[in-house]
């Protein structure tokens, strides 16, 4: 394959500058999200602060003081005031990095709110901090709710709802990609709901009360009312300046880049075309609509905008800091690159290795990966069907088919009746998973009672199909508890397919293939046994190699249809579900 020719020459100076802007980047980023981070607890103890109004305007006081002592100190002020200004300015340079502003819709969301909060903010602080300060106004809770309640309610409300949607946002998008952050998602979304509800509750109740309250009216001096005009009008000058300096830059980066001539990135697949320098790779992909992946919306979190770079890999500057760490955790090939954080100067050619033809991209091409995807840990059950081609061979179609009908309707209601859903079907045999509400205990031994289920169920139509079978049925069945990744694949042959992948399906479908060599109808992992709590008698222990294992794994047959035995009184949880003394006298047969 020939090379793209390059459009200008590669120097080290240049090179070496591509990589400090990277590492500066990374630098940057980090820098916001810290400050992000002491804005949005600052708000929360805020917020909490009116929920506790709920209880009376003496009750928001007293929590006000032990609020006050930590932002009210020099380490406090130094926190809250640097993030207010470094936050905003940082979040400006970030956006004034973008070379399109085409993107979702969430991020759109993102800025907008990042716009209106500071316009609202302003008065708000210039009311309350700077007012107090210069002229020692009172800023005690009855005294600042008696100037907010009624006129200024909706205002203030909304600045409160405003202020917590942005930071929900940032934070639900930050951590997203993180496994843990699975277990936790629930209890963030059960306090990002309560914690505004109760506030605006609470500032209500004690807006009201404040009202009520028996005391002279606030007079403000010409002065007072003058240095609060002032104030405010030069903050929002201040802020539109920025905003206005941010646009000025953006156009003046445009005109120089045009000026500058255009380079071809060729991608596979969606064909070539011709950009100015200064894009990043999936800032090209939002511009020109082609589908691609970004979980983390460009911020190097995660690694599902990965590209593979088949030209001109040796003109890109090296990884920053930021997407070295993140290329050497998913073991990346020598040339793969994150798309959202190499920004091409000269010809290349790239390949898009992440759900490049998927269907679902909303208007900008991009496509959501964490929309359905879950880790979770469940039991899987794989059942086989044993001598299903001898079957096959001895059946009329007609004949066959209504048997398999008739078998997986009964297998269906024996896994259903356990809480068990059939994940897929592939001829003679299935593929179950168990555990998706409830504990892996529970899961574990709703898989075994319906796999003494289905081993009945099979008796029962051996009995009904008696003379019409050739040799009668049996099944083998293999099942493992542990951490699976479900999530949906899609492309225009198949359409959209809800899957079950990971090493816990590839465990359960060896143990199912054990049960041929093991002569045991049902095999189950050591370790789902034990999850269960609970002993099965008949059990034989037995030890087998698993691939990509290197010890090898211990597993219990059962040599007929599972029959659960209670724990005995007083028997200690620890040894629960271990194997009973017949098992330990029968030895290990391998």
């Amino acid at each position: 394959m020939s090379s793209i020719p390059n459009s200008g020459p590669s120097t080290p100076g240049g090179r070496a500058s591509a990589s400090n802007f990277e590492q500066v980047n990374s630098w940057s980023r980090d820098v916001r999200f810290v400050s992000g981070c002491i804005l949005m607890l600052f708000a929360t103890t805020h917020f909490l602060n009116h929920a506790v109004g709920i209880f009376g305007l003496a009750a928001m006081e007293t929590a006000q003081l032990w609020r006050h002592g930590f932002w009210s100190s020099k380490l406090g002020l130094l926190l809250l005031y640097g993030s207010l200004i470094i936050h905003p300015v940082f979040a400006l340079l970030r956006v004034a990095q973008r070379r399109t502003f085409r993107m979702p819709m969430r991020e759109v969301l993102q800025i907008a709110l990042g716009v209106v909060i500071p316009l609202l903010l302003i008065d708000h602080i210039v009311a309350t901090r700077v007012q107090g300060a210069l002229f020692l106004q009172d800023e005690s809770y009855h005294a600042v709710l008696r100037r907010l309640w009624p006129n200024l309610a909706l205002t203030q409300s909304l600045l409160l709802l405003l202020v917590w949607t942005h930071g929900v946002i940032g934070l639900h998008f930050t951590f997203r990609t993180r496994e843990s952050y699975a277990r936790w998602r629930d209890p963030f979304l059960l306090a990002a709901i309560l914690v505004p509800l109760l506030a605006l509750i609470g500032f209500v109740v004690a807006g009201r009360e404040a009202r009520l309250m028996a005391l002279p009216p606030e007079l403000y001096t010409t002065q007072q009312a003058d240095s609060f005009n002032l104030h405010v009008t030069w903050a929002k000058r201040a802020f539109f300046g920025l905003v206005g300096g941010f646009v000025l830059f953006v156009a003046i980066r445009e005109l120089r880049a045009r000026a500058l001539g255009a380079i071809t990135v060729r991608f596979v697949g969606h064909g070539v075309r011709k950009v100015v320098p200064g894009f990043t790779l999936l800032e090209m992909f939002r511009r020109f609509g082609i589908p691609h992946a970004a979980l983390c919306g460009g911020r190097a979190r995660c690694a599902t905008c990965r590209v593979l770079v088949l030209d001109g890999a040796d003109d890109l500057p090296p990884p920053g800091p930021n997407e070295a760490r993140l290329l050497r955790r998913i073991s990346a090939g020598e040339r793969v690159r994150l798309a959202c954080q190499i920004r091409p100067k000269h010809d290349l050619q790239v390949q898009i290795l992440l759900a490049a033809r998927q269907r679902g991209a909303g208007p900008t091409g991009a496509l959501d990966p964490a929309a359905g995807i879950a880790k979770k840990g469940l039991t899987v059950m794989v059942a086989d069907l044993r001598a299903f081609t001898a079957l096959a061979e001895r059946q009329l179609p007609q004949e066959l088919m209504t048997l398999l009908n008739r078998f997986y309707d009964e297998m269906s209601q024996a896994i259903a009746a356990h809480g068990g859903r059939i994940e897929s079907i592939y001829g003679d045999g299935l593929m179950a998973i168990f555990g998706l509400e409830t504990t892996p205990a529970r899961a574990g031994m709703a898989a075994i009672a319906a796999a003494g289920d289905m081993m009945r169920a099979v008796e029962a139509l051996n009995r009904e199909y008696a003379t019409a079978l050739p040799l009668p049925l049996r099944i083998g069945i293999g099942i493992h508890g542990g951490p699976a990744i479900m999530g949906a694949v899609e492309n225009e042959s198949i359409g959209r397919r809800e899957i079950t992948v990971g090493e816990t399906v590839m465990i359960a479908s060896q143990l199912e293939a054990a049960t041929r060599r093991l002569l045991s109808d049902i095999i189950v992992s050591g370790e789902t046994v034990a999850a269960t709590g609970r002993s099965f008698p008949g059990l034989i222990s037995y030890k087998i190699a698993i691939k990509g294992r290197d010890k090898p794994m211990q597993v219990f047959g059962f040599g007929g249809v599972p029959e659960k035995a209670p724990p005995a009184k007083g028997e200690p949880a620890a040894h629960r579900g271990k194997r009973p003394a017949k098992a330990e006298a029968e030895g290990d047969p391998d």
